[in-house]
């Protein structure tokens, strides 16, 4: 006879505990307090994006969920009707935004996040797209990045990478030109306008800063705690971390000064020095946290699993774990 995984006996002894909503936490006061805000979603949220010039929050998940905040501090469920994909990135631009995530499955909004529209491409259908960047100064450019080395870009098409990488998240610096640098889940860093290739070896990078400004570095963070700043001429430095949790994201609070970056357990680090140092923080959660996303004058959100989603990643391991054994 086979064993229910124990996500599932949870499931059915505890159904309202497993199904608790996916975690959002925020912060308009550049980190001095923390809000739970709830979600009312049973999907795990995977990325979260805030508007520079309008401050209009949007959230995505799995099963095609997308979330806008309204100006009551709400969560307003603005999913397309009949989308299943798991969507993993968003991104904000001066008059439009845009959603990215499983099999190719692109979205896009042009009236502040209310209503969505899919976008239909075979080119890249197959493909899984992991993040998508907007210029913050030039309407309508942006950059998708995805599996295996497939990059779309607005001004070039779709870019084939030699490296054949999954790159996951990129950066760019506000006023300075789009995009800058896109990074790969296995330490590839790659710069679109010159087409050089540089790797970090034996890390696993996950997220990145964004949009960067007032003197802001460029900062990439991975697993087992790991924190690369960018020094200059192309060289990122090691920076020391407090965790060896998985890190996921990271994003900046206040342009140049301050920083957030999050990951599995709950764990949120904050830096005060423009991401030289870093200091772990409690807020009060061990569940992973998978995004983070601020404006750059202090209004931040965190965004995460639910309880279900958590269960079912710690069961995945340690199945994993014992058919290595």
């Amino acid at each position: 006879m086979k064993t229910l995984p124990i996500y599932l006996i949870t499931i059915l002894l505890f159904p309202s505990f497993v199904f608790a909503h996916a975690l959002i936490i925020s912060s308009l006061d550049a980190g001095v307090t923390w809000n739970v805000e709830q979600s009312y979603t049973p999907f795990k949220l995977n990325d979260v994006a805030v508007s520079i010039t309008t401050g209009i929050a949007i959230t995505v998940g799995d099963n095609g969920t997308i979330l806008r905040r309204d100006e009551e501090g709400n969560w307003i469920d603005v999913s397309p009707d009949g989308l299943s994909k798991d969507l993993y990135s968003v991104a904000v631009g001066i008059s439009s935004m845009m959603a990215c995530g499983e099999d190719g499955v692109i979205l896009s909004s042009f009236d502040g996040g209310n209503n969505w529209r899919v976008l239909s491409d075979s080119d890249h259908e197959n493909i899984d797209l992991y993040s998508v960047n907007f210029d913050p100064t030039h309407a309508n450019s942006f950059l998708i990045a995805g599996e295996n080395g497939f990059l779309f870009s607005s001004e070039s098409g779709i870019i084939q990478v030699p490296d054949n990488s999954d790159f996951v998240t990129s950066s760019v610096k506000l006023c300075s030109g789009f995009p800058e640098v896109v990074f790969s889940r296995n330490g590839t860093i790659y710069y679109p306008s010159s087409g050089e290739i540089i790797s970090i070896p034996d890390i696993t990078i996950n997220g990145s800063t964004s949009v960067v400004s007032g003197g802001g570095k460029f900062i990439t963070v991975g697993d087992n705690g790991v924190i690369f700043r960018y020094s200059t001429e192309n060289l990122w430095e090691s920076i020391p971390s407090t965790t060896f949790a998985n890190l996921n994201d990271v994003t900046y609070i206040t342009w140049g000064v301050s920083a957030c970056a999050v990951g599995d357990n709950g764990t949120v680090l904050f830096s005060g020095d423009n991401g030289l140092s870093w200091e772990q923080i409690n807020l009060g959660t061990t569940r992973n946290l998978n995004a983070v996303g601020g404006n750059g004058a202090g209004e931040i959100y965190i965004v995460g699993n639910t309880v279900m989603s958590d269960l079912k990643e710690t069961f995945n391991f340690f199945e994993m774990s014992s058919d290595e054994h």
